[in-house]
C-alpha cells in the first residue's frame, strides 16, 4: 500500500511537471509568429468557416468525430494548408495547424508529416483549446503514441519517428524532457529486438538519465550489460 509520504512525493512530482509543461507552452506561445494573411479579411473567413465546422465534433462519440475528420474536415482544408506551403506564405495561420491536428488525431502521421516543417519553423502557435501543450509536444506525443501501436502491429514506425526523435533533439525542439526520454526508449527497444546491443544500451542509459524514474530501462541495462560481457 502507498504510503501518505509516497503520495505526496508523486503528487509533487506530478506538480512539478505540470508547471514545465505550462512553461514551455507559454514560452513557444510568447515566442510565435505574429503575422497576418495580405487579404486579411477573406482568410478570416475561411478560418471563421474552419471553426464552424470544428463546433460540429463537440457531443460526437470518438469514432464519429475521426470519422467527420477524415471524410470530411480533412480534405474540405488540406489544399488550403497545400497552397499556403506551395506559395511559400508565413503568417499566423490557424488552418495549417488545424489540418495537422486533425491527421494526427485520426493516425494520418506520414501525411501529416508534410505539413509540419512548416510550422514549426514558423512557430504556428496551437489553438486557444490547448491552455497546456504546444505544436512541438503535441506533433512528438502524437507520433511517440502512433509509433507504439504501430511497433506493437507489426507495422512500420520509420522515417517518421526517426525524423520526429532527429528533429526534437537536432532542432531543439520545446519540449518536456521526459519526452525525449521516452524516444529513447522506445529507440531501445527496437535496437533491442533488432539485436543492436550497444545501441539500445545508449538509448537506454539516456533515457535512465533523463527520467531516472519514469524510464524504467535498469532491468534492460543490466541484461544488455551481461550480453555484452
Amino acid at each position: 500500500m502507498t504510503s501518505i509520504a509516497m503520495q505526496f512525493k508523486d503528487a509533487a512530482v506530478a506538480r512539478k511537471k505540470a508547471e514545465k509543461k505550462d512553461q514551455l507552452a507559454a514560452e513557444y506561445e510568447a515566442d510565435t509568429i505574429r503575422q497576418t494573411a495580405e487579404d486579411y479579411d477573406q482568410f478570416q473567413l475561411l478560418v471563421n468557416s474552419l471553426e464552424t465546422d470544428l463546433k460540429r465534433l463537440s457531443g460526437l462519440s470518438p469514432g464519429d468525430k475521426d470519422k467527420l475528420k477524415q471524410d470530411e474536415l480533412i480534405p474540405k482544408y488540406i489544399s488550403v494548408a497545400q497552397k499556403y506551403i506551395e506559395e511559400g506564405e508565413s503568417y499566423r495561420n490557424p488552418v495549417l495547424v488545424e489540418v495537422i491536428i486533425m491527421m494526427l488525431d485520426v493516425g494520418q502521421i506520414p501525411e501529416a508529416m508534410a505539413f509540419v516543417d512548416c510550422a514549426i519553423e514558423q512557430k504556428q502557435p496551437m489553438p486557444e483549446r490547448f491552455k497546456k501543450t504546444n505544436l512541438p509536444t503535441f506533433i512528438a506525443d502524437s507520433v511517440l503514441h502512433w509509433a507504439n501501436a504501430q511497433i506493437a502491429r507489426d507495422k512500420p514506425h520509420d522515417p517518421e519517428f526517426s525524423q520526429t526523435f532527429e528533429a526534437m533533439v537536432e532542432d531543439g525542439w520545446k519540449v518536456p524532457r521526459e519526452l525525449i526520454g521516452k524516444y529513447h526508449k522506445l529507440a531501445g527497444d527496437v535496437d533491442l529486438s533488432n539485436k543492436q546491443f550497444k545501441n539500445a544500451l545508449e538509448h537506454f542509459t539516456r533515457a535512465m538519465e533523463i527520467d531516472p524514474v519514469g524510464s524504467k530501462c535498469t532491468t534492460k541495462i543490466n541484461q544488455i550489460k551481461k550480453k555484452l560481457d
